[in-house]
């Protein structure tokens, strides 16, 4: 087996029990499914996972699919995301791990060489990344799930030989988490890391699909003046009737005192882009790739640290400030992020997603993107509805499981 590469080993002694217990406790929908898949014996299984590495929710996944005897391999998506203290409480457990917050570009490619190094039977991606390095691998694995538009954005790049199962769109995540969470967890990160509130700011908003729209409306409610930019024409339509101002890119980036990229597609703000932003102004990203800004031609401007997570740029006779290194903003910062309790249902879909992928997926499944299971969303959804409306929860006995 590959040896882990994660920041320090030694970290897994700053658990908290407690804060495990509670993370349990406030996620009902994943530790239901974990109670129920604990029992299963899936020995033989190789896991490849490849997402954001959280205590909160991926860690405690992983952690029951390893007591069932899945063989695991994880690796940080996002160079900034990872929690350190639940990459080492991992590896304590037995789950390869590879990632840290603040790798280097170079550290990630080699991270994602290693993990494509692992025998998996099936992947788990966020990203789509892990996904293409697997393709041309022999046999092929079984199966894949993938969470993201910009890895599904991706994978129509290439011919795949093995289904792959979006779950980006479903409704749940679609109309829920891009449309309402995602905005829900951004800005309160926000405000924790520049010490700023929204009331009388100008906000723009570059891309109007959902994870847009959630944090657009999150802004406004919160007392900001918000404009949104959009290359498509009916999204700008509805952005106006959520009471958004229609600009173009420019108007908006000469405008805006904070500006936040969420579209999915690398490379929307350029050279000639920042060169356009008003001076002072604030950037940072909200979409799955840290490479929205153009961070790399950014990073060989004149700048300097100002605190944690808050770096300034002088471009030509005038500064910027970009948030996060451009990573996506709500968990960039490496640390529990607000709105824990937000992602239960998603966490939940990974979780049955990857064991229906493990019972043996129908025999008509062919090669290709599919769409996740439907069945299975709407076990999730049922269960929710049961938890949420009807106050069921789990007993003491099972909120205090430990593994």
């Amino acid at each position: 087996m590959i040896s882990s590469r994660i920041k320090d080993p030694n970290l897994a002694a700053q658990i908290d029990e407690g804060q495990l217990t509670w993370y349990r406790y406030i996620t009902p929908i994943t530790e239901q499914y974990c109670r129920q898949i604990a029992s299963q014996n899936y020995r033989g299984k190789r896991l490849a996972y490849w997402g954001h590495i959280t205590m909160q929710n991926t860690i405690l996944m992983m952690l029951v699919l390893k007591q069932t005897g899945v063989e695991i391999v994880m690796g940080a998506c996002n160079v900034d995301s990872t929690n350190d203290i639940a990459a080492a409480y991992a590896v304590s457990k037995g789950i390869t791990v590879f990632g840290w917050q603040g790798m280097s570009q170079l550290d990630y490619q080699k991270n994602l060489a290693l993990i494509r190094s692992f025998e998996a039977d099936y992947l788990c991606d966020t990203g789509g990344e892990m996904i293409v390095a697997y393709l041309d691998k022999t046999p092929p694995v079984k199966g894949a799930l993938e969470a993201t538009t910009s890895g599904i954005n991706l994978l129509k790049k290439y011919k795949l030989p093995f289904p792959v199962f979006d779950w980006n769109r479903i409704p749940s995540k679609n109309h829920l988490e891009n449309r309402y969470h995602v905005g829900d967890s951004i800005w309160p990160v926000f405000s924790y890391i520049t010490g700023m509130g929204l009331f009388g700011k100008r906000v723009f908003v570059i891309g109007y699909g959902p994870v847009g729209k959630g944090i657009a409306e999150r802004a406004r409610n919160l007392g900001a003046i918000v404009s949104v930019f959009d290359v498509n024409s009916i999204r700008l339509l509805e952005a106006s009737h959520h009471g958004c101002e229609m600009v173009t890119l420019e108007e908006g980036l000469d405008r805006s005192q904070i500006i936040v990229t969420a579209t999915g597609v690398e490379g929307v703000l350029s050279k000639e882009q920042l060169y356009q932003v008003r001076r002072g102004a604030i950037l940072f990203n909200a979409g799955h790739s840290n490479r929205e800004i153009d961070i790399d031609w950014l990073y060989d401007q004149p700048h300097q640290k100002m605190k944690a997570h808050i770096e300034q740029f002088t471009i030509g006779g005038k500064y910027l400030f970009l948030l996060a290194k451009g990573s996506l903003l709500n968990l960039a910062t490496g640390t529990d992020s607000p709105g824990v309790d937000l992602f239960d249902h998603y966490t939940a879909v990974m979780l049955l997603g990857i064991t229906w992928m493990f019972d043996g997926m129908p025999d008509n499944i062919l090669p290709g993107l599919k769409m996740y299971p439907a069945h299975l969303e709407k076990k999730i959804a049922k269960l929710s509805i049961d938890i949420y409306s009807k106050g069921l929860r789990p007993s003491k006995n099972n909120v205090l499981r430990k593994f």
